[in-house]
């Protein structure tokens, strides 16, 4: 059975996290940790994620959902060689140049 985390959210649960404009979730499935959008900024993604026991290394694959700041922000802290990110064709070149030169491994998705 899937387990979902919620990393980044305008609201918080508890005072160890920061809420912020955005979101960000984890999704562990089977042996793989998909990180689901990376929120608006990578140190309250960072600061979140460390109070929730999720390393950055230990995330195979990065998705964001669409091309709005409050959900693509926070990438550059968590992408990095070897990892799998998935961003639709229609994405701005910006993200897309940032996360291939981050040596992570970028696939389009179309549709």
């Amino acid at each position: 059975m899937p387990i979902i985390k919620i990393l980044y959210d305008n609201t918080a649960v508890g005072k160890q996290f920061k809420p912020d404009w955005g979101f960000s979730a984890l999704i562990e499935f089977q042996d793989k940790k998909i990180l689901f959008d990376t929120g608006a900024k990578g140190d309250i993604l960072s600061h979140n994620m460390e109070r929730s026991g999720v390393l950055s290394k230990d995330i195979n694959m990065v998705f964001i959902s669409h091309d709005h700041w409050d959900h693509s922000g926070g990438i550059s802290y968590v992408i990095s060689k070897g990892k799998k990110v998935y961003l639709l064709k229609s994405f701005s070149k910006e993200l897309q140049d940032k996360v291939k030169s981050s040596g992570a491994e970028m696939l389009s998705i179309d549709g």
